[in-house]
């Protein structure tokens, strides 16, 4: 099979495989992407005797991981033609994705899964799960609070209120990302093709927002943010408002939110449903990328070696070397060592020896990707027995741990694309 960039001639055989796959040509979603979204060199196809046998888009986004900004892949729209599946293609154009992202410079892609154990053996790994939240407006009134004013959108012209909102959510949290006003009208225009999408104010400023559809008595909320509690207790209220009209609310809420805690009655098992939701995942493309020039606490000296084996991607295999100095992580791959090494000897004459850190643990492409992204600690994936140990010296398992936990401490994730 022949992996290509798309171009404006395979417009129609694109078009086909999302048909098949996904909506139908004459829906309102797939009408806005293919004419405001789609562009031909954002989609990698697979060619097989001239005729597209799958293909998939990658969305360009730019998130916020550890404090650092990053380009990446949002890949969407995995689609094989139906007379080719069967056949590995789809694993294989998902690999040249993920070189062609790493040779881009961007050192991770993400992908929310229909099937997450179709993507999990390529060396995915999830990073955000959500709650899931339902209950019948009736159930939900006494939670909420009516808010100072409310409205819902139109058009794009309240793209800033919807902007400041998320900012003050995101703030403390990781994973997400970055809007600027081209992507939220963009967001804007998308929802507004099938949906709605609400604001509550205080007396002073927006402080929380819904992003909503209609359906078959169902209130469904794609996207709730607000700046504090008052704005979540009045967009509680606002979807209290649809009882008579509506028979159930389901909304998302971040997984570290605890205000369950609080509610009446022990409403998260009777009067609201409250289960976790499985939502996206990440995948490095390029491991020594990914976590050079992370930053991490001034105050933390040394390094930590550990081995990598990714079966998908068997060139990433190997050792890396993760060290902290001044406030910032330096990566390095062992051959890269080495390498580095020997240029070093060379210029300087000086011989510097044959020390390479050993590796303490050995760990597998998905763990590692849970690891940067935040989504568990060295110490969380030890106890889940998602690492393997090297070194049988129980101090320096400790060390370890230790270590690595100040470096790449866990983080609230939280990511809210659905395209």
């Amino acid at each position: 099979m022949k992996i290509r960039k798309a171009s404006a001639s395979d417009a129609e055989e694109v078009k086909a495989l999302w048909a098949y796959c996904f909506e139908k040509p004459s829906d309102p979603f797939f009408q806005w992407y293919f004419q405001e979204l789609y562009t031909p060199e954002t989609v990698l196809l697979g060619e097989e005797k001239g005729q597209a046998a799958c293909d998939l888009h990658r969305r360009p986004y730019r998130m916020s991981v550890r404090g650092a900004s990053f380009d990446t892949d949002y890949i969407v729209g995995v689609a094989t033609h139906p007379a080719c599946r069967g056949r590995g293609y789809a694993s294989e154009l998902l690999r040249g994705a993920f070189h062609m992202a790493a040779n881009e410079g961007k050192p991770f892609v993400i992908l929310m899964p229909s099937a997450a154990s179709y993507y999990l053996p390529m060396g995915f790994g999830f990073f955000v799960h959500q709650w899931e939240r339902k209950s019948s407006p009736e159930h939900l009134a006494p939670l909420g609070k009516k808010a100072f004013a409310c409205r819902v959108l139109t058009g794009v012209e309240g793209w800033q209120d919807l902007a400041s909102v998320y900012d003050a959510y995101t703030k403390g949290r990781n994973g997400f990302t970055l809007r600027d006003e081209a992507s939220w009208r963009s967001h804007i225009e998308g929802q507004l093709k099938d949906g709605y999408i609400a604001l509550v104010y205080d007396e002073k400023e927006p402080t929380g927002y819904l992003f909503y559809s209609l359906n078959d008595r169902s209130m469904i909320v794609t996207e709730m943010a607000f700046a504090n509690e008052s704005g979540r207790k009045g967009l509680y209220a606002f979807m209290a408002g649809h009882r008579g009209s509506m028979d159930e609310c389901i909304w998302y809420e971040p997984l570290d939110d605890t205000s369950f805690r609080y509610w009446e009655d022990g409403a998260e098992h009777t009067y609201i449903k409250n289960r976790s939701f499985p939502y996206m995942l990440s995948r490095l493309t390029d491991p020594v990328t990914a976590f050079d020039g992370l930053s991490c606490d001034k105050g933390l000296d040394g390094s930590i070696a550990f081995q990598l084996v990714d079966s998908f991607l068997p060139d990433n295999s190997g050792i890396y070397v993760l060290r902290a100095e001044d406030g910032k992580i330096s990566a390095l791959k062992e051959d890269v060592f080495y390498s580095l090494k020997c240029h070093i000897e060379e210029i300087s004459g000086v011989r510097l020896g044959e020390d390479i850190p050993e590796p303490s643990f050995c760990i597998n492409a998905g763990s590692l990707a849970e690891l940067f992204m935040g989504a568990a600690d060295l110490s969380e994936l030890s106890r889940l027995e998602k690492i393997k140990w090297l070194t049988a010296d129980e101090k320096e398992q400790e060390r370890a741990l230790s270590f690595t936990d100040a470096l790449l401490p866990k983080q609230k994730n939280w990511i809210n694309e659905w395209f």
